[in-house]
């Protein structure tokens, strides 16, 4: 018996209410993807307008605030300065007290960064010719703080610390090498801190040169330093600006 084909023996209604279903959920869905576009747009306008409402108004104020206080000698801080003092009343008062703290802090950290200075300059010179050696005599040519005191021939250091020391000696010598040495005597012991040598020129005329050192040490209350050169009968300049020792306390 032959099997009939059930799209042959349904009715033609049938068939048209089987597609029915089909199409109606796809139009729906693009109506509602239409009407959410819309909405969408319409929103993006309402903030957009909003948005320039609030904008007029805050040209409004700024050009209020500016009529009312005229021209500033500060510039744009005044005008965010006179908003500030709006919102809250006490504001200058207390930027004016953290204004005067930190000054005094300020004031108060450069005092606490001055150093004791001691710049000697020559003013004689002695040769032993038993120790072959020549000393420098010096005289304070700048002061401050109370950490060092030239006592002639040596330097005695007052208060303990860290120190920044240099010397120079200008020659005028046609001995082959010339130089000087720094020492220190305290706390049970001597110690060379700086030493220096320079070749000199063989021709007297020619025969000056400069020999400068310098470092920082750890010295000692009571300590001791003075300036050799190991030389009896040195020829150096006692001019300030070629011969000179200084301390500085860090």
């Amino acid at each position: 018996m032959p099997v009939s084909s059930p799209s042959l023996l349904a009715p033609r209604e049938a068939l048209g209410n089987m597609g029915g279903p089909v199409r109606e959920p796809a139009l729906s869905v693009a109506l509602w993807l239409s009407w959410g576009a819309a909405l969408g747009a319409v929103a993006c306008a309402l903030a957009l307008l909003n948005q320039q409402v609030e904008l007029q108004t805050l040209r409004r104020e700024v050009s209020r605030l500016q009529r009312t206080r005229g021209p500033s000698e500060k510039g744009e801080g005044s005008l965010w300065l006179s908003l500030w003092e709006q919102q809250s009343p006490t504001a200058p008062e207390a930027w004016q007290s953290g204004e005067r703290s930190r000054r005094k802090r300020a004031v108060s950290t450069h005092k606490q960064k001055k150093h004791s200075v001691l710049h000697l300059v020559p003013i004689n010179i002695t040769s032993k010719e038993d120790s072959d050696v020549t000393e420098v005599m010096w005289q304070p040519a700048l002061r401050r703080g109370r950490g060092m005191e030239v006592q002639g021939y040596v330097v005695r250091i007052l208060d303990t610390g860290i120190y920044l020391l240099y010397s120079q000696v200008l020659f005028h010598d046609s001995t082959f090498t010339m130089g000087q040495v720094v020492s220190r005597e305290g706390q049970g012991m001597q110690e060379i801190l700086l030493r220096c040598i320079r070749s000199m020129p063989s021709n007297p005329d020619w025969a000056y040169n400069t020999c400068y050192s310098a470092g920082v040490f750890h010295l000692h209350q009571g300590d001791t330093l003075n300036v050799v050169i190991p030389r009896a009968r040195a020829k150096l300049s006692l001019s300030p600006h070629g011969t000179f020792l200084g301390f500085v306390k860090l």
